[in-house]
C-alpha cells in the first residue's frame, strides 16, 4: 500500500511574519481604531436604523437558502455503504471461506455476489484507489505512482499530497464519485479515503486520508532518543539523536520549518524533560503535562503546541513508547499528528467535522499514514508496540464507521480501512518459508497473525450486515491482492550495467537517492518509484538526449526485450512477467507526463527502496532483509483484489474501474449519461 515513511521532500517551510510586516500591522491597527471610534457613533445615532436593515438582510437570506435547499436531485430512499479493505487477497479469503473461517464474507457471497477484482496498472494502492473513486485509469485522473519526477529539475517528490503557496492543494485531476452523489445532493460521507487532502466539499461529510501529512510536513517522520552510538547510518525514517543517559535529560520535540526573519530555515522545537524514576520508570515534563511512562508502555494522546510566530499556532498530538530506562535510554516519539481539534491544515469538510469527531470518539491518528512501520524496518520498535498501535487505529476506524452507520438513514457512506494492508507487509515473512528473514520457530500469533486481521474484517462486515437492510446496497472490495517479497530489484543498477545510465564519476560503486550522481550526458533512461523507467528525452528532460519519436520508441522496445531475458541468478528464474509501454496503460490528458515504461515484477521480487528515491546501488539485485516482507508492487494481471455485494454482480470479471460507474447508476444517471463521462469501466450491478 505505501512508501512506508520515506519522504524525498522535506516538508512544508511556514513563512513567518518578518519586521517590516508586523510594523504594517501595527500601523493599520493604529488607523483602524480611529475609525471605529467614529463607526460605533454612526450606529448609535441610526440605532433603528440599522438593525431594520440587518433583519431584511438576514430575511432575504434565509428565503435564498429555502429556494435552494427546495432544489431535490436524485433522491434515494436507500443506502449505499462501501467498505474498502486494503489488500484482501483472494488467495487467502477464498480457502478461508471454504473452511468457514470468515463467516460473514461466505453469507454475502452466498446471498449476493463474490469476484477477483482487476487492479490498475501499476498496483500501487493510491493508484488503485484514485482508479476506484474516479472510475478512470492514470492518464485521466492523473495518479500513477508514489514518486513522481519533474522533467524540468529532475526533482522528486511524493504524489499522495501537493502544496502551493503553503497550502494543500487538491492532487486527483478527475472528478470522483462523491462529486457526483454531491451534485445531486444526496447525503454522503466519506472516512479515510486515500488521497483526499484536501477534503473535497462534499454534500455530508469527509475525513481525509492518504496524504494528510504530519505536522512537518511529511509522510511520517519519528523522533528517537537514544543512548547507543548511531554511528555514521542515518535512519530513513525519522530522527535519531544519540544522548547522555543522565537523572535529568532536556530533550526536544520538533515541529514544522519556518522562514525566519534573517531568511534562516529551522525547525521550530519544544523543550521536554525525562526523569529517570527508576531502572522502569521515567517522568516526562512536557509544556503543562508531568507523567510517568513505563518501559514497554505507550503514553495516551499528549498535545503539543509549536509556536510559529507572532500570529501563528500549530497544535498536534503524539505519543511517547519508553523502549528502555536501563542500562541505557531509549524513547520513541511518534509522529505529530495534526490536532483534529484544530488542524492547521483542513482535514475534513465540514472543517469542523474532525473536531466533532473527535469529541464523539476521542482523540485519533490524523496523519493519512499512521502505523509505525518504518521504526520496525530499522529496529526502532518491535512488533509487540506496533501491533498495540496497529490495534488502536483499527479500533478508531471502527468507532467512526459505528457512528455514521447509525446515523446515515439513506445515501452513501465510504469507510476504508488500511490495516489489512499494513499487517501483511509486515508479516509475510512469518507465513512465506523460502523468504530469507522467515522463522520457523516463531510464535504462533506472529505466524496466524494475517489470517487473524482477515477474521477481522469479517467482523466489521457481519456488523455492517447487520445496520443493512435489503433495499439498501453493500459493496466490499479491495484495492489489490497480496503476496511475499523476496528480492529487492535494483533498475537503475540495471541500467548503468547493460550502458542506458552512467555515473559522472564512472569508478564509484553505486550512486546516491535522488538521481544525484547521474551523467545526463550520457544518460538514455533512469528509474524511480516502483518499477516506472523514464526515457531521458530531448525537449522533455531538463538534459534530455534521446530525440522523442522513433528514437524514443526504439529505444523503449530495446530496454523492454533486454528486460524481459533478464533472469535471477541465485534462483534461476525470470524476474519480470511483463514490461508494459506507456500507451497501453496510460491514456488521457495527462499520460505523456508519465514512465515510458512499467516494469511487472514477478511475484516475490519488486522494485527497490533506492530505485523509488532514483539511487543505484553496486548491486543488481538483493534478499530483502527488510521486516516489510510483503507487497502487491507485482504485474497487476497476477495481483487482483476481491469484491463483494449483495446484489448480483453482471459482469464475469470485473475491474475497480467499474465501481463509480456501478454508483452512478444506482443514484439515477442513465445510461448515456454515464457513457458521457468518459469512465474506463462500466455498471456491474442490475
Amino acid at each position: 500500500m505505501i512508501l512506508a515513511y520515506i519522504d524525498p521532500g522535506s516538508g512544508f517551510v511556514i513563512t513567518s511574519l518578518g519586521a517590516g510586516l508586523i510594523a504594517f500591522f501595527v500601523s493599520f491597527l493604529g488607523i483602524f481604531l480611529i475609525f471605529l471610534k467614529k463607526i460605533i457613533k454612526f450606529l448609535k445615532r441610526y440605532k433603528k436604523w440599522v438593525v431594520l436593515f440587518i433583519s431584511i438582510i438576514v430575511i432575504l437570506g434565509l428565503i435564498i437558502v429555502g429556494v435552494f435547499m427546495r432544489k431535490e436531485g436524485t433522491c434515494i430512499n436507500k443506502k449505499i455503504i462501501i467498505l474498502g479493505f486494503d489488500g484482501l487477497s483472494p488467495e487467502i479469503i477464498e480457502p478461508m471461506m471454504k473452511k468457514g473461517e470468515l463467516p460473514n464474507f461466505l453469507r454475502l457471497k452466498e446471498q449476493g455476489s463474490y469476484r477477483k477484482l482487476s487492479t490498475t496498472n501499476p498496483s500501487q494502492s493510491p493508484v488503485a484507489w484514485t482508479g476506484f473513486a474516479t472510475g478512470q485509469n492514470p492518464g485521466k485522473n492523473g495518479i500513477f505512482d508514489f514518486i513522481i519526477r519533474d522533467p524540468k529539475t529532475y526533482g522528486l517528490n511524493l504524489s499522495l499530497s501537493n502544496t502551493a503557496k503553503g497550502k494543500p492543494k487538491k492532487v486527483i485531476k478527475s472528478k470522483c464519485f462523491w462529486e457526483y452523489t454531491s451534485d445531486k445532493r444526496i447525503p454522503t460521507v466519506i472516512i479515510s479515503h486515500p488521497i483526499t487532502f484536501p477534503p473535497d466539499k462534499v454534500y455530508g461529510r469527509m475525513l481525509s486520508g492518504m496524504g494528510v501529512t504530519d505536522i512537518l510536513g511529511t509522510e511520517g517522520t519519528f523522533t528517537f532518543y537514544t543512548t547507543e552510538n548511531i554511528g555514521s547510518n542515518k535512519d530513513i525514517g525519522g530522527n535519531v539523536f544519540q544522548v547522555q543517559r543522565s537523572p535529568v535529560m532536556s530533550l526536544d520535540l520538533i515541529g514544522p520549518k519556518v522562514n525566519t526573519p534573517g531568511n534562516k530555515i529551522d525547525n521550530v522545537k519544544v523543550p521536554f524533560e525525562a526523569y529517570i524514576k527508576d531502572q522502569n520508570t521515567v517522568t516526562i515534563k512536557c509544556q503543562k503535562d508531568k507523567f510517568n511512562l513505563k518501559v514497554g508502555q505507550w503514553s495516551g494522546w499528549k498535545d503539543v503546541t509549536f509556536k510559529l510566530s507572532l500570529f501563528k499556532k500549530a497544535r498536534g498530538i503524539f505519543k511517547f513508547y519508553l523502549v528502555e530506562a536501563a542500562p541505557g535510554f531509549k524513547l520513541y516519539i511518534s509522529p505529530i499528528n495534526f490536532d483534529p481539534r484544530k488542524p492547521f491544515f483542513q482535514i475534513s469538510y465540514p472543517s469542523n467535522y474532525s473536531r466533532r469527531l473527535a469529541n464523539d470518539i476521542g482523540l485519533y491518528y490524523t496523519q493519512g499514514m499512521p502505523m509505525h512501520t518504518w521504526p520496525v524496518n530499522e529496529g526502532r520498535l518491535t512488533e509487540k508496540p506496533f501491533l498495540e498501535e496497529t490495534k488502536a487505529v483499527l479500533k478508531e476506524k471502527k468507532e467512526m464507521l459505528r457512528l455514521e452507520l447509525k446515523r446515515l438513514d439513506k445515501g452513501i457512506l465510504f469507510c476504508y480501512f488500511e490495516t489489512p494492508d499494513i499487517i501483511q507487509h509486515m508479516f509475510w515473512r512469518y507465513i512465506d518459508p523460502k523468504h530469507p528473514l522467515y522463522e520457523e520457530d516463531a510464535p504462533l500469533e506472529y505466524k496466524e497473525m494475517i489470517r487473524n486481521w482477515y477474521k477481522q474484517m469479517d467482523q466489521i462486515l457481519g456488523e455492517t450486515l447487520k445496520n443493512t437492510s435489503k433495499e439498501d446496497i453493500l459493496i466490499v472490495l479491495s484495492d489489490h491482492g497480496f503476496d511475499t517479497f523476496r528480492r529487492s530489484v535494483h533498475i537503475n543498477s540495471w541500467l548503468r550495467k547493460n550502458g542506458y545510465l552512467q555515473l559522472r564519476n564512472p569508478y564509484l560503486d553505486n550512486g546516491r537517492e535522488l538521481l544525484s550522481d547521474i551523467d545526463w550526458s550520457k544518460t538514455k533512461a533512469y528509474s524511480l518509484g516502483f518499477g516506472a523507467i523514464y526515457i531521458n528525452q530531448k525537449g522533455r528532460e531538463l538534459k534530455g538526449i534521446v530525440a522523442p519519436g522513433r528514437e524514443t520508441e526504439l529505444l523503449k522496445e530495446e530496454i523492454k526485450s533486454r528486460l524481459m531475458d533478464w533472469e535471477d541468478e541465485k534462483y534461476a528464474e525470470p524476474i519480470i512477467s511483463r514490461v508494459y509501454k506507456n500507451e497501453e496503460i496510460f491514456w488521457g490528458k495527462y499520460s505523456d507526463d508519465m514512465a515510458d515504461l512499467y516494469v511487472g515484477f514477478n511475484i516475490g521480487y519488486r522494485a527497490s527502496w533506492q530505485t523509488a528515491l532514483g539511487a543505484v546501488p553496486k548491486e543488481l539485485i538483493e534478499d530483502n532483509l527488510k521486516k516489510w516482507s510483503g507487497s502487491h508492487l507485482f504485474d497487476p494481471n497476477l495481483i487482483p483484489g476481491i469484491l463483494f455485494s449483495n446484489q448480483k454482480i453482471n459482469k464475469a470479471n470485473p475491474s475497480i474501474y467499474d465501481i463509480t460507474p456501478t454508483i452512478l447508476k444506482v443514484i439515477g444517471y442513465s445510461k448515456d449519461e454515464i457513457e458521457g463521462l468518459n469512465f474506463d469501466g462500466e455498471s456491474i450491478l442490475y
